[in-house]
């Protein structure tokens, strides 16, 4: 997203509104911010250090038959694949005249409003950056070296090869929502054994957002004579009662597609956000920027963030154009 850094001190010379009394509002950047969305939908944790290393173990193979008096065979949990996240440092330096501090009345300045709304944004992007490139072949994490929806994830056990992802770019409707659900629902570990994975959430852009809540809100089905239920608006149905999160920076406007959605399941899907130091603004030593009578606010924050594995995730680019990968 293009976003241009002013470097020049904030002064009373080109910013005189700032302090006139007058002005009950600063409209300086003063967009609503929107619900973040970000820890609705990544696994958030904390980091000991700048990078971690994740060790991948699958579970048992089936389990034999033991004929009476036979004898058992042997198994064991078996290393699949690792994955290290290291942590990334985002920041900056916001300088003010001592004039512009001391006779800013309204107050917009001193409480460093703008800077906060700043490290919000910035970590939305980079989360919201995970599903915009989650189809691109050079952008990956978990340790199969490849995208997060691919249709070609291998098995550390060398088993057939698995597809989290639409193969022919399917569009956001009711029937291309169910066949994303049976989808998750027969993904295996890396030892083949089924998983029953469900997917709780439905991700979108805003320009899917009234196609989504037709589909799963509506009473009877959408986009249809038929009078039969909406089984995506019943809590008996498996895969029903989705919630439905629409995330602005998904969207083109933001870098990413109007058309691509996603499905997670939020009990078995591993997409992390990981925090080595969560955002913070604080104002610099006096002796900063003293020969100048300038003060200095930072604000930044250090932070790891992708995926331990695809499972408990499904994407489709939603343009119906063929994907593999």
């Amino acid at each position: 997203m293009a976003n241009g850094n002013i470097q020049t001190p904030l002064l009373i010379a080109n910013n005189a509104k700032l302090v006139d009394p007058g002005i009950k509002e600063v409209l300086a950047d003063q967009y609503s911010m929107l619900d973040k969305k970000l820890m609705q939908i990544f696994k958030s944790q904390e980091m000991r250090t700048i990078s971690e290393d994740f060790a991948g173990y699958s579970g048992l193979g089936s389990i034999p038959q033991v004929d009476e008096a036979g004898e058992f065979g042997e198994d064991a949990i078996m290393h699949t694949y690792d994955t290290t996240m290291t942590a990334d440092k985002y920041g900056a330096l916001m300088s003010i005249s001592y004039e512009m501090l001391e006779d800013d009345l309204s107050g917009a300045v001193g409480k460093s409003k703008e800077a906060s709304r700043a490290l919000t944004r910035k970590a939305e992007e980079l989360g919201a950056d995970v599903f915009n490139n989650a189809f691109d072949t050079s952008y990956t994490s978990y340790g199969d070296g490849l995208p997060l929806f691919s249709t070609a994830h291998t098995r550390a056990d060398g088993g057939s090869n698995q597809s989290n992802a639409s193969a022919s770019g399917v569009v956001l409707s009711e029937a291309n929502l169910e066949t994303g659900i049976l989808a998750m629902r027969n993904q295996l570990d890396d030892r083949g054994n089924l998983i029953s994975i469900t997917p709780n959430k439905l991700i979108v852009p805003p320009a899917l957002e009234k196609e989504a809540l037709i589909i799963t809100n509506s009473q009877k089905r959408s986009n249809t004579a038929d009078n039969d239920a909406n089984v995506y608006n019943m809590a008996e149905y498996t895969g029903g009662r989705l919630d439905v999160v629409v995330w602005d920076y998904l969207g083109a406007a933001a870098g990413g597609s109007d058309t691509a959605w996603f499905l997670l399941d939020d009990s078995n899907h591993k997409i992390s956000w990981s925090w080595r130091r969560k955002p913070s603004v604080e104002r610099l030593d006096k002796s900063v920027g003293a020969k100048n009578e300038l003060y200095y606010w930072k604000f930044d924050f250090r932070a790891a963030y992708g995926w331990l594995d695809y499972r408990g995730a499904w994407g489709s680019k939603g343009d119906t154009s063929s994907y593999t990968s």
